[in-house]
């Protein structure tokens, strides 16, 4: 079983995937936990894949959605061949911090951010090219948080402030999560504002649960933020 949590910066992707890996490991559930891509520099074609995606804006990254989205999609692709499909393959469950819905939703803000009131027109196109990438989750889950919360937390964690030119892309990156869970009902949505990790942690286990048959998670605290 392929599980893959999605959201912006900040939205709790790190540690509600961490929290879910914790979770099935303590059900006897084996489990494979990957974390984002940036820190995953193993191999030497995923090294260099990175390296040519980090080259440009850190979220926008070099403006052009066929640039952006075939890099993403080489760098999934190498991801899959190199992690999730061995893992797959010996019924471990993985657990992507990032996936499909990733590079489909920051390529689809540069098209908004150009072409505003038109998702539509990229969305097919994006799907055709991030399906080259691999398997789609089993279960992918959105954690939505409004775009200026998730900046604020994630500009604390980083200890530095966003520009306002990286601002203004990752509203556009939430409401290209949003066009796509609109028009894909396998992207689960977990509203997280107010919540504590532990409270959302119980609405993912819940949320994937009406899709995949998934363990209740036992009573327990979280220091985790």
């Amino acid at each position: 079983m392929l599980i893959a949590f999605e959201g912006l910066p900040g939205a709790g992707k790190t540690t509600q995937s961490r929290l879910l890996a914790d979770h099935l490991t303590r059900e006897q559930v084996p489990v494979n936990y990957l974390p984002d891509n940036l820190t995953r520099t193993e191999d030497t074609l995923g090294s260099t894949l990175l390296d040519l995606f980090a080259s440009g804006d850190p979220f926008s990254r070099h403006g052009n959605i066929v640039t952006d989205t075939m890099l993403a999609t080489a760098i999934r692709t190498n991801t899959v061949a190199t992690h999730i499909a061995p893992a797959l393959s010996v019924g471990q469950t993985v657990i992507e911090d990032r996936g499909i819905h990733t590079i489909q939703s920051y390529s689809l803000a540069t098209l908004l951010q150009k072409h505003p009131g038109r998702p539509a027109d990229g969305i097919g196109w994006l799907r055709s090219v991030s399906a080259m990438s691999g398997p789609p989750a089993d279960v992918a889950v959105w954690l939505r948080l409004p775009a200026d919360e998730a900046i604020t937390r994630a500009a604390q964690r980083e200890g530095q402030p966003y520009t306002a030119e990286q601002h203004a892309f990752l509203r556009h990156v939430h409401d290209a999560y949003g066009h796509l869970a609109a028009d894909d009902p396998g992207l689960v949505t977990v509203d997280v504002l107010g919540l504590t990790p532990d409270q959302v942690h119980q609405a993912v286990v819940d949320a994937i649960a009406e899709r995949v048959p998934i363990p209740a998670p036992a009573e327990h605290s979280s220091s985790m933020q």
